[in-house]
């Protein structure tokens, strides 16, 4: 592995337990009544804020081996693919605004931990098992659905995708 990637693999691991740290302390700074509570985050509960950054962490978990298959190909190929993502993007923000609220109601503290912990162990997983000539590799993404998407991402960008989704709404836990 070159020293370039070993420094880089070592700053996302560094990053990727900070967010599971800090999830946790969210988590535990919070009683059962706070996650019916409204969040900083207008309309969403902080449960619902909860549920939505673990999907962020899940979501770049079947994120990364798509990208690494995209990125054994034409730079361009993927393009169509992303064109077809951003097409969706209205039954997309619904699914994932319906899923949050669900979750949001039903899961626990407990729930979102377990659910977050196996995201954040499979990701350490990929990594692992990615190759240093994967981590240029990418693909296009659909940047309607999050404007934390580059129009083209690579392995490394995903995993900094999660990290920075999990930052951004970290913000909007009402205490």
């Amino acid at each position: 592995m070159g020293e370039e990637n070993k420094e880089i693999r070592g700053k996302l691991l560094t990053n990727l337990e900070k967010t599971r740290s800090e999830f946790r302390q969210i988590i535990a700074s919070l009683e059962p009544d706070d996650l019916k509570r409204m969040s900083l985050n207008p309309g969403w509960t902080n449960g619902e804020v909860l549920a939505h950054m673990t999907f962020g962490m899940m979501i770049a978990v079947p994120l990364m081996p798509i990208t690494r298959f995209w990125g054994r190909l034409p730079r361009g190929s993927s393009k169509w693919f992303a064109w077809l993502l951003n097409s969706l993007t209205g039954p997309f923000n619904w699914v994932n605004a319906m899923g949050a609220r669900g979750q949001g109601k039903v899961f626990g503290f407990h729930r979102f931990e377990i659910l977050y912990d196996r995201a954040h162990f499979s990701i350490l997983r990929q990594m692992r098992a990615s190759k240093d000539d994967e981590w240029s590799n990418g693909m296009y993404y659909p940047t309607r659905w999050d404007a934390n998407f580059a129009e083209f991402m690579t392995v490394e960008m995903v995993i900094r995708y999660a990290i920075t989704h999990f930052e951004f709404h970290a913000k909007q836990i009402a205490r």
